[in-house]
């Protein structure tokens, strides 16, 4: 008798401190989590996208022409550009040395791009969190900002990829094909879109 009083009592005590009513007993307890500290990271992103919203896109003509001719002995064998009012300025270029080469594929976080730039930076700030060293997957500094770098299928396909924030505006994809990802950092090292 004293177990199933002792048992009544700390059910009805849970009941009370826990602000349930006989309706919610059936219900399941859901708890929704709340961050109670400042990502300074996050906020330096935000921040970012919010002065980036404010400036005007590039013209596909300017954007086009910062691409150089020759980086590190890859030639420029095509360069393409855009002008989208819903996505901002973008655009594409090919580089060649002998069986390597690279894409490049730019956005400019300038007015609506700016969301493309918070997005990127948000998930690279989210996957270093989980980050796993030795799978050919690195979030890392670079150029001021957490950049992706993709070496995992280097060795079977031949494939490198390098993500990353140029000139606290633009979001730069560069994907090669036969490019170690130390040749392919000494690339982006040397390109710029100034």
């Amino acid at each position: 008798m004293k177990f199933y009083l002792g048992t009544g009592i700390i059910g009805v005590s849970l009941i009370s401190v826990l602000g349930l009513n006989s309706a919610d007993a059936r219900q399941p307890l859901t708890l929704e989590p709340k961050k109670i500290y400042i990502d300074s990271d996050s906020l330096k992103v935000e921040n970012l996208a919010k002065e980036l919203k404010k400036l005007k896109p590039i013209s596909a003509y300017d954007l086009k022409s910062k691409f150089k001719n020759n980086i590190n002995g890859f030639k420029l064998t095509g360069a393409d550009a855009f002008e989208d009012k819903e996505r901002g300025s973008g655009a594409t270029a090919d580089y060649i040395k002998g069986s390597q080469n690279i894409h490049i594929v730019v956005t400019d976080g300038a007015g609506p791009g700016s969301e493309e730039i918070k997005g990127n930076l948000l998930n690279y700030l989210e996957l270093k969190k989980i980050d796993e060293r030795g799978d050919g997957l690195d979030i890392k500094s670079y150029k001021g900002w957490e950049a992706y770098f993709d070496s995992s299928m280097f060795k079977n396909d031949r494939f490198t990829s390098i993500q990353y924030l140029e000139n606290n505006r633009y979001a730069v994809v560069v994907s090669a094909n036969e490019v170690p990802i130390e040749e392919l950092k000494s690339f982006t090292d040397n390109f710029t879109l100034q």
